[in-house]
């Protein structure tokens, strides 16, 4: 499970005593650890009494149960991005031999990137309009960081638990 806090207000028009969050949950099938049920049979309460639970909220838990709205949502397919694929499993931005033919979103095959962000979008959008338009502009490149030796640095002391 994993839960994303935004800065809050999220919302235009967002009220100041009402905080908005949300949660992903892998394992659906699986019985949580506080309340003994698939994620996928939960109530909005009870799955937010399993979210209590894991972050180990005991004080004030009964009045956030009674305060909190909870709207289960199954989106079965949400990590379909990250799915083993093979060469050709994706379309190319703009295939070979299409003039006025262009893909563009999370499921187009785009060299040394990652899926899931909307720089991905944002990549495959400005390379089909470049292609399809003939123009010599590329895409902002995508960084790679695995190659740089701060956040080498940064991840290995992460990893260690060390301070420095």
């Amino acid at each position: 499970m994993s839960i994303v806090l935004p800065h809050q207000p999220h919302f235009i028009g967002q009220p100041r005593d009402v905080n908005v969050f949300w949660g992903y949950g892998l394992h659906v099938d699986a019985p949580g650890d506080f309340v003994r049920k698939p994620m996928a049979a939960c109530s909005g309460r009870e799955l937010m009494t399993e979210i209590l639970g894991q972050l180990r909220i005991e004080s004030g838990a009964a009045r956030i149960l009674e305060t909190t709205v909870v709207i289960p949502c199954m989106m079965p397919f949400i990590t379909s991005q990250f799915l083993r694929r093979e060469k050709g499993d994706r379309p190319a931005v703009a295939p070979e031999g299409w003039r006025n033919l262009g893909f563009v979103g999370q499921f187009v095959e785009l060299p040394d990137d990652v899926v899931f962000t909307v720089e991905y979008s944002v990549r495959s959008a400005q390379a089909a309009v470049s292609k399809l338009l003939d123009l010599d502009t590329k895409p902002a490149p995508v960084y790679k960081g695995q190659f740089d030796p701060r956040v080498l640095l940064k991840a290995f002391v992460t990893l260690h638990d060390l301070h420095m």
